[in-house]
């Protein structure tokens, strides 16, 4: 079936006629019968990537309109789009599949196409990945060496001279793949049929390709790259079966610490991947802390869509588990979800006015969201003011709540759509199925950490640090986690924050090939923690279904 995507006007969530003034030119794209149309749209590689929930049906972003015969709304849709915008046309993409030839209009001919229309800003090229502000000054005809941390969410990158170590530019952007979900789970799924495999890895391999052709045309010569990733990304990047990592009893199909000649790019360096789901971007981000000889015993924790923990020993031992998280700590799937950027809240204080919510950037008025660490925030002042009980649930403290704040901040408990919300400033909500997937983080969390250290006999008051990497570390108050439950009473004063760990593993590695040899033999010694895989997987997970200790 093909599809022909064109701008949406500013006012078709209105009145679903107007054109655009200067409309930009139409994308047309094939696409299967029965394909969902989120992931038909996004894998096309025609648009700007978007960081959607998966298929949950509460970020909205995969809105997209029908200009004539609208399909009728489904439930999920009611709750997102006004009546107005649903009479105009609109609806999500990830409830909604490609349809059969003789369904796309009058004309059942096996050419028909399916017209549809997407907000404006879908159409904007993605930024980040090689451009003027991007470049530091390198001089022309130097060789570089290019480090990569390829994330589930985001790609972020870095150009170093092979001679200086100096950095010379460097950029991030949200990873193609992301149309096809927000966790490995969805990619996997996509990526267990060869074709659907190849059509990752060349989203992601044609980004490396526009950022290595680009510092070619500044005259410089990249000799070399490391990819730091998961199993799951590695894999799927380097077009390799990846159905060891699709069910139980999971396995790896290589241990990493290889070179690979991906066409079109420069030889490509993969870390050791040590365990199933505890790959390259571990293993890389060992490599920077053991280089900048972090006091041992410690522990790495590199949280995304998936919680990745190693813990190093005082003698030298390496103990590793993994556990899903999901796309939470992304700032996607809560519903006013954002990565962190200008104009989302990364962080709340409470004022005698009521909460206050805060943009690194200083923006007032209307936010475009809530990152991660500023719903984290969130919670752990509701719970202090009593407005939000251990277990998540919302205390209506409007009737006899003994702290005249949490009665203040509770007027703005509603119900909309048969869903309860709290209003808050700048426009912005919380759901009360938002609590429920950060109290679902936190569990997994604490419970990764806890069985960590016993396996290792590591009491908490013993570790000398725990360093933070990923979607967390950025904005996050140590305080915030160690009231909320996900470390332990007292552990807070030893969280460090390490920014992003696997992309300067990665720069390491790049600069210094010689030191894969050395992080191989710590891997390949590595002992895991297979925890999901646990019988008592599940009623440990619930115990720690609370916020607090």
């Amino acid at each position: 079936m093909k599809l022909r995507l064109s701008p949406a006007a500013e006012d078709a969530a209105v009145s679903g006629t107007t054109a655009p003034q200067n409309p930009a030119p139409c994308v047309d794209i094939e696409a299967p019968a029965g394909e969902s149309l989120s992931r038909a749209l996004w894998l096309s590689g025609r648009l700007r990537p978007l960081p959607l929930c998966g298929g949950l049906g509460r970020c909205g972003r995969c809105r997209l309109r029908f200009p004539w015969d609208a399909p009728l709304p489904l439930p999920a849709e009611e709750a997102v789009f006004s009546a107005r915008e649903l009479e105009a046309g609109w609806r999500l993409a990830c409830r909604r599949q490609v349809p059969a030839a003789s369904a796309a209009g009058p004309d059942s001919e096996p050419d028909s196409m399916l017209a549809l229309e997407l907000p404006p800003e879908d159409f904007t090229a993605e930024v980040g990945e090689i451009s003027p502000e991007s470049a530091l000054g390198a001089e022309a005809g130097r060789e570089l060496a290019l480090a990569v941390d390829l994330g589930t969410t985001s790609v972020h990158w870095r150009a170093l001279e092979t001679d200086s170590g100096a950095a010379v530019a460097q950029g991030h952007f949200l990873n193609p793949q992301a149309g096809a979900g927000a966790d490995v789970m969805s990619r996997l799924a996509v990526a267990r049929e060869p074709k659907g495999r190849a059509r990752l890895a060349g989203l992601v391999r044609a980004a490396l390709r526009r950022i290595v052709d680009g510092l070619h045309a500044s005259g410089n010569t990249v000799v070399r790259i490391c990819l730091a990733a998961n199993t799951v990304m590695t894999d799927i990047f380097l077009d390799r079966e990846v159905e060891g990592l699709c069910a139980a009893p999971y396995r790896v199909a290589h241990a990493g610490h290889e070179t690979a000649h991906p066409p079109g790019l420069p030889p490509v360096y993969i870390p050791p991947l040590p365990a199933p789901f505890v790959g390259g971007d571990v293993s890389a981000g060992l490599a920077a802390l053991l280089e900048a000889r972090t006091p041992r015993p410690f522990v790495l924790a590199d949280l995304g869509t998936n919680g990745e923990l190693a813990l190093v020993t005082a003698r030298g031992d390496l103990l590793l588990t993994s556990v899903p998280l999901g796309p939470a700590l992304e700032g996607i799937g809560p519903e006013c979800g954002q990565l962190a950027g200008p104009g989302v809240v990364t962080d709340f204080s409470l004022t005698p006015a009521g909460l206050a919510a805060h943009a690194p950037d200083g923006a007032c008025g209307p936010a475009r969201g809530i990152s991660a660490t500023g719903y984290l925030s969130l919670l752990a002042l509701l719970r202090q003011v009593g407005l939000l009980d251990a277990s998540g649930l919302f205390v209506d403290g409007r009737a006899g709540s003994p702290m005249p704040l949490a009665r203040k901040l509770a007027a703005g408990l509603q119900k909309e759509h048969g869903r309860l919300r709290l209003h808050l400033p700048r426009g912005l909500w919380l759901a009360a199925a938002d609590v429920e997937e950060l109290l679902k983080v936190k569990a997994a969390f604490a419970l990764a950490l806890d069985a960590l250290l016993q396996a290792a006999r590591v009491p908490p008051r013993e570790l000398a640090a725990l360093c933070l990497a990923g979607a967390l570390g950025e904005h996050m108050r140590a305080d915030n986690l160690e009231q909320l439950g996900f470390v332990p009473a007292g552990l807070g004063s030893r969280i460090r924050v390490v920014g992003n760990a696997s992309l300067d593993g990665a720069a390491l590695l790049a600069l210094h090939p010689d030191k894969g040899a050395e992080l191989a033999r710590l891997c390949a010694g590595a002992r895991l923690l297979p925890l999901v895989e646990n019988p008592d997987f599940h009623h440990a997970y619930l115990r720690h279904m609370r916020f607090g200790a």
